[in-house]
């Protein structure tokens, strides 16, 4: 089915914007900035390009309403307050781009500030769409719902009174399901209200319509548009979709309820083909918008207005730390001193555990982990925690697995998850490692003597029972053909716990520990681990402590490559 979609537009002038270009997602853009810098005046231009009065295709009137009664479409004196003295004929050009779903075809147009009565108006000029000999005066013909900052006026300055209305009496179970989603509430009644604001709100049966909060309130209205546009879908046979307006969409939401909300919007506009643009300063909406538009570059966009450098410039799909960074007129913090809080990493082993801690030698990352090394639990046992929702394995910590066990893991999404470097499980990787060394090479020269021929007396079960011989080994091909009675794991790991053997391991810095001798040995698959674990550590802090993501920038610069 045909839909008008808003693509781009191009101001070159209007107030603080010059020569500015703005890209508009398929579902959702955010719209974010310091004050002063027109983000408000985005929404404006967007909402005064349509009306839907008449379908200039077919030459019938739209008489179509929303819930409450209003229309679809929004007064330039809702969305505009014009300036006598510099709102002036003339300082308004925009250029715009969008596709029309009436005529199915890409087309452009103009507004511009014209005198209008009194006082100068925007005027949609050049519309594209319009037959030869036609007015091509006039706006694109869409539904749209603009939710200024009107909605926020207090409840308890407001002048209203109870009122049914007859489409949400009659969906009010929707109503009541959609606001508890977006709020993470159990309400069960819905009250309409009529006056300085038409509105509704879901509340439960203790309290009602007076006492509800401003975010209840909120979450009211933002429901009542998709609604709207739901009826609206329901009754016009023509329908090519909608275009929704929210000013500051954050405002009295809680950042679980900001992120249900992008979450309900990007639903709604799959099932009604609409088009969300939003303006926010919340680092909660604006990042997890960033992070969709990374996975799904044509519906998201978040468009950051700065004037840092003079005029207004557009950066588009900026993250959360650059405009952080940017709003609080700062660098990105690069300081050693921001506080992150300290996440606890699980090992199978302690085999596992020594590995870590020679991976994170010298790691500055290093200070915000907490090894819990006398915590030994399976593999299955770790990703069944992590299944179930255990919120301290599932977003709070990360697990280190064997790499043995990538059968079970890649592919799967776990976030907390890493595997550590190798083909085989640490006691068998440090095995193969040491034994394939020449006699001659350095590492047996030790402090502590321990030469190649200690290394295999320490060995000797594993090289018995594996028929081990001759100048290399593979311990995978060696594991493949066993033949013996033992169980293998149980007997690499004796050897891992020789007395002798646990003498290179006093010190994890020392030259002479196999550990560190492995990793200078493989730094690929070492840098491959840390940026893994680094990632992972990055979601612990985020999802599972709620940490800014600008603070966590510091885990980006100070990752030390091992070479």
């Amino acid at each position: 089915m045909p839909k008008t979609q808003l693509k781009k537009l191009f101001v070159e002038k209007f107030r603080a914007l010059s020569n500015v270009e703005i890209e508009f997602g398929d579902h959702i853009t955010v719209v974010c900035g310091k004050n002063g810098t027109s983000k408000s005046s985005i929404l404006g231009i967007a909402a005064q390009i349509f009306s839907f009065e008449k379908d200039y295709i077919k030459g019938s009137a739209l008489s179509f309403r929303q819930i409450t009664g209003g229309l679809f479409k929004s007064q330039y004196s809702e969305h505009f307050r014009i300036s006598d003295k510099f709102d002036c004929p003339g300082s308004m050009t925009v250029n715009i781009e969008l596709h029309d779903g009436y005529t199915d075809k890409d087309a452009t147009a103009r507004l511009e500030l014209m005198k209008r009565g009194k006082l100068p108006r925007p005027v949609v000029r050049n519309n594209s769409t319009v037959e030869k000999g036609g007015n091509t005066s006039r706006n694109f013909t869409h539904p749209v719902i603009f939710l200024s900052l009107k909605r926020l006026y207090p409840i308890a300055d407001r002048d209203y009174k109870v009122i049914d209305f007859d489409y949400l009496k009659q969906h009010e179970q929707e109503f009541i399901g959609l606001t508890n989603e977006l709020l993470n509430r159990q309400s069960s009644v819905a009250t309409g209200t009529e006056g300085t604001i038409n509105s509704a709100v879901a509340h439960g049966e203790n309290y009602d319509q007076d006492s509800v909060s401003a975010g209840e309130d909120n979450a009211g209205q933002i429901v009542l548009a998709l609604m709207s546009f739901r009826k609206l879908k329901e009754e016009y046979a023509d329908y090519k979709g909608g275009l929704l307006l929210i000013d500051e969409a954050d405002a009295g939401l809680f950042p679980t309820a900001q992120i249900n909300l992008i979450k309900i919007l990007d639903r709604e506009c799959n099932a009604l083909n609409l088009q969300v643009i939003m303006t926010s300063h919340s680092p909660t909406l604006i990042e997890y918008a960033y992070e969709k538009s990374q996975q799904y570059r044509r519906k998201y966009k978040t468009v950051y207005l700065s004037n840092t450098y003079g005029n207004v410039q557009v950066a588009q799909n900026w993250s959360w730390p650059q405009i952080s960074a940017d709003i609080h007129t700062r660098t990105v913090s690069t300081t050693a001193e921001v506080r992150l809080p300290s996440v606890n990493v699980y090992f199978e082993d302690k085999e596992a555990a020594d590995f870590f801690a020679a991976l994170m030698n010298r790691q500055p990352i290093k200070k915000f982990t907490q090894p819990l090394t006398e915590i030994s639990l399976g593999c299955s046992n770790y990703l069944q925690l992590i299944q179930k929702g255990v919120s301290e394995f599932s977003e709070k910590s990360v697990v280190c697995l064997d790499s043995d066990t990538s059968d079970k893991v890649n592919g799967k999404g776990y976030k907390t998850v890493v595997l550590l470097p190798g083909s085989l499980p640490p006691d068998q990787l440090i095995f193969e490692h040491l034994y394939n060394l020449p006699a001659n090479d350095v590492f047996w020269k030790n402090v502590l003597g321990y030469a190649r021929p200690n290394f295999t007396n320490s060995a000797a079960e594993i090289i018995r029972e594996f028929a081990v011989n001759g100048a290399t080994v593979d311990v995978k091909e060696r594991l493949n053909t066993y033949q013996g009675t033992g169980k293998p794991r149980e007997i690499f790991k004796r050897f891992y716990k020789d007395p002798d053997f646990q003498q290179l391991f006093t010190t994890v810095s020392k030259p002479f520990n196999p550990w560190m001798h492995w990793i200078k040995n493989n730094p690929a698959a070492s840098n491959e681990f840390l940026e893994q674990f680094k990632s992972a550590l990055h979601h612990a802090m985020k999802v599972g402590y709620s940490v800014d993501a600008a603070k966590l920038t510091i885990l980006d610069i100070k990752l030390k490559k091992v070479t």
